[in-house]
């Protein structure tokens, strides 16, 4: 039986955060793990018209973007994939908004594991 393929957008301004993200789901057994990085808002629209997604990781910071205002937009408009929110902030605040407005999940990337991304991407989509 082939592994199982999940396919993930990663919307975040920092490319190393994106390789980091990579690295850490780079040896799971059983799961591939497809990830598109898309660097802002605008390319992560572009992404999504052009491709199918299981679900997508944003950062709160995208530059001069916001990740919740992506989400809100996104979701508004009709894309039905889960969303994760990883920021490095670690705030309340931000994570309760997220949460309103139908992210699944908040990470702090502070705190990023293997096993930690790998748990709240399971999760997440078991519950979708």
């Amino acid at each position: 039986m082939p592994d199982k393929v999940i396919h993930i957008l990663h919307v975040d301004d920092i490319e190393e955060e994106f390789i980091l993200v990579n690295k850490l789901l780079s040896d799971i057994d059983g799961v591939k793990f497809d990830i598109q990085w898309a660097p802002d808002a605008a390319s992560a629209q572009q992404a999504l018209r052009r491709a199918s997604f299981d679900l997508c990781l944003i950062d709160y910071y995208l530059g001069k973007d916001n990740g919740l205002e992506f989400a809100r937009s996104a979701i508004a408009g009709g894309v039905v994939i889960p969303f994760i929110l990883m920021s490095g902030q670690g705030n309340s605040a931000i994570n309760q908004e997220a949460m309103k407005i139908g992210v699944r999940q908040c990470l702090n990337k502070n705190d990023l594991t293997t096993s930690l991304l790998v748990n709240a991407i399971s999760s997440t989509l078991q519950n979708s």
